[in-house]
């Protein structure tokens, strides 16, 4: 949308509306503006141009005369849109408190306006990668857009006034002149295969010409292998799906079942067949008992999550739901299902998912090879492809960058990669964790100090991080823990690329490429006063924001597996990873990001007892043992306030008396003398709590 304020051009000439010709010849020669305005006590009442005054001395031929002038003018608020007015040639723009501080002429504005049109037309075009050449009804070219250029490889110089005939050498273009239209046309210029649409192209309901739309022949045929193979790997997956021991369920937006593949668990559903699941509503599943939770809802709030679902004969399953999201509206909700009423079964299984997980390995193993000095890069997901390019393309310069990402997520590990892909590799990178260092010893950190500066001081004196990082790259890790005092220090520095020790005289000069991470919301700081907005626009060059591992779960996998290496070579073990301990893995939220996952996988390499690490293992591990209900205070089912009270009070007293073994430990635990603990031991005792607590009651 265009404004009026974007084309006003200043009134700089103004003339009162009772001045001579002469008056206003003289006004126009000294001035040289090419519109004057004409004033009645103050207020704008018309205009008039040199042309018109030309006119007017040489009809008149009396310079004393009154000039004449133009009253077809209108005032405009200077913020509105523009639009045109009938009866109108001037508007005037004028701000909120009714000053006019610009014109502009309806003439210009049109002519402004079809300029912006025809750029954003070129625009969209090239963005679309779709050439355009027009032709007058001669067949001379009469434009080239730049995609047209870069496609054929000719610039517009040496395409423009040539007879298109001749280099396209197709004899259809005279029938395109006659109002036919052909569409993908083969043809080649400059030895470029392309194909497109010819169309006349019209003016005033006249053909005065042909417009060609092309695109490069090969880019079209890429796209079209690209199709091909989407639907046979569409083919792949059904007959994946179809072979899978797993159950996957379809739910639209409505919670309406839509599509069930795989194998059908029909011992916990108690029908004969999916298709009797298609159709059925998620909230009519929950209130039959299938489902503890509304799924659907579930999902919606929170993303994708982990369910364990019971049915009425004691069957369970183990479903993961993932919500499928277009334009922020959640389409649809895919989960996948396993029975794990049988853990044998499961336990038989193990042998063949350590086979698949030794091939997930190797094909990881070809993943990870990524040289690096420290530390490794490992990701298989898009978007981390996507985001380690930019870093390659990143590091090819000394520009400072700024890493956005939530903590655990490896900003580290980025800046050591910009640093090891940059010319600066070869020189230190210096590692500066703002949060960690005392504030009164920051300053010395950072810039050093020289010999007898403080009390205390080095007697040789000290250099700072940043001469230490000379020619090389500092990374500032908690860039926004800085106090204020520093932020200007180092702004400075930034600025003037020298520093100067404490109690020093003079600055020194550095080489050092800046690269600074936080995990707090900077805007939010400098709103706070906490944080300069002037070091914030320094630092802020080039952001590059980690997105935390919840949002890229393929890299789970890789990541856990290059962890578990690493443990095994550390403790002298060799743990493998089931294939259903990565499926456990990969649904979990991560809220502590990849510095999490790595203490998961020394957690269990340490703590489990076989060699094959499993799903059971993994989900003991991130949601505590699958038998330990017992230990939390739970209601299944809509019940009476009072039985629920009873209920919560029943678990956590046997959860109390399990986990501390006598009545006195449990009742200061929970808060509660032991007399009133015998009691409640006792009720539950008589009503048929035997099992589970006689010998406490003894």
């Amino acid at each position: 949308m265009i404004l009026w304020k974007d084309l006003l051009k200043p009134i700089s000439t103004t003339i009162n509306h009772q001045s001579s010709l002469h008056e206003a010849m003289e006004l126009i020669c000294n001035e040289g503006d090419e519109v004057v305005f004409v004033k009645d006590n103050g207020t704008i009442v018309g205009y008039f141009n040199h042309q018109e005054l030309i006119k007017q001395i040489v009809e008149n031929g009396d310079l004393q005369k009154r000039v004449e002038y133009q009253t077809d003018v209108l005032l405009v608020p200077f913020q509105n849109s523009v639009e045109f007015f009938h009866n109108v040639s001037v508007v005037l723009g004028i701000d909120e408190h009714g000053k006019v501080v610009g014109y502009c002429s309806l003439e210009d504005a049109r002519n402004k306006l079809t300029q912006l049109k025809l750029q954003q037309k070129s625009q969209i075009f090239n963005s679309a990668r779709i050439g355009v050449i027009t032709t007058d009804h001669k067949l001379g070219i009469t434009s080239v857009n730049e995609m047209a250029e870069n496609i054929l490889g000719l610039s517009s110089r040496f395409l423009m006034n040539r007879n298109y005939k001749t280099l396209l050498a197709i004899d259809k273009l005279e029938d395109v002149l006659n109002g036919k239209q052909f569409v993908n046309v083969n043809n080649s210029i400059n030895f470029k295969q392309i194909i497109g649409n010819f169309s006349p192209l019209f003016n005033d309901g006249k053909i005065e010409g042909i417009i060609h739309i092309f695109h490069l022949r090969e880019q079209l045929e890429e796209a079209i292998n690209e199709l091909e193979w989407v639907r046979s790997l569409n083919e792949d997956l059904k007959a994946i799906y179809s072979s899978a021991d797993e159950e996957i369920l379809v739910i639209d937006s409505k919670g309406e079942i839509i599509r069930a593949a795989g194998t059908f668990l029909k011992d916990f559903w108690m029908l004969q067949s999916s298709n009797q699941l298609i159709g059925k509503k998620v909230n009519e599943l929950q209130q039959r008992g299938f489902f503890k939770q509304n799924i659907l809802e579930e999902t919606r709030k929170k993303g994708k999550g982990i369910f364990v679902h019971e049915n009425a004969r004691g069957r369970k399953i183990w479903s993961v739901a993932t919500p499928i999201f277009y334009e922020d509206k959640l389409e649809k909700v895919v989960i996948i299902s396993r029975d794990i009423t049988e853990i044998n079964q499961l336990r038989e299984e193990l042998e063949i998912e350590k086979q698949k997980s030794n091939l997930i390995k190797q094909e990881l193993d070809e993943m990870i090879k990524r040289k690096d000095h420290e530390k490794k890069l490992i990701y298989r997901s898009k978007v981390m492809e996507n985001l380690v390019e930019q870093i390659k393309q990143i590091a090819s310069v000394d520009s400072t960058v700024l890493l956005y990402g939530e903590s655990g997520v490896g900003k580290e590990v980025f800046a050591q990669t910009i640093h090891s892909y940059s010319q600066r590799s070869e020189y230190p990178l210096i590692r500066v964790n703002c949060g960690a260092i005392p504030e009164n010893l920051i300053e010395s950190e950072f810039f050093g100090y020289e010999k007898g500066a403080f009390t205390g001081a080095d007697k040789n004196g000290k250099p700072g991080m940043f001469e230490l990082a000379n020619q090389g790259t500092i990374f500032l890790d908690e860039i926004t823990e800085l106090p204020l005092n520093l932020q200007v220090k180092l702004l400075r520095v930034l600025q003037e690329r020298e520093v100067m020790r404490i109690g020093g005289v003079k600055s020194k000069k550095v080489d050092v490429r800046v690269i600074a991470a936080t995990n707090r919301d900077i805007k939010k700081l400098i709103e706070e006063n906490k944080f300069r907005e002037d070091l914030y626009y320094r630092l802020n060059v080039i952001p590059v924001t980690i997105p935390p591992l919840r949002e890229r779960n393929h890299d789970i996998s890789c990541l856990s597996v290059n962890f578990l290496e690493q443990f095994n070579a550390t403790y002298k073990w060799e743990k493998a990873l089931t294939r259903k301990a990565l499926d456990v893995l990969e649904c979990y939220d991560w809220p502590g990001n990849v510095r999490e996952l790595q203490n998961v996988i020394e957690r269990l390499v340490v703590t489990t007892r076989e060699n094959s690490i499993t799903g059971e293992d993994v989900m003991a591990v991130l949601y505590g043992e699958s038998k330990e209900t017992k230990f939390k205070a739970i209601i299944h089912s809509i019940v009476p306030l009072k039985e629920a009270v009873e209920e919560v009070e029943a678990q956590l007293i046997r959860s109390a008396m399990d986990k501390y073994g006598t009545a006195a430990k449990a009742a200061q635990v929970l808060g509660i003398s032991p007399a009133t603990i015998s009691r409640r031991i006792n009720k539950l005792f008589n009503e048929g709590e035997r099992s589970n607590l006689d010998v406490y009651v003894t």
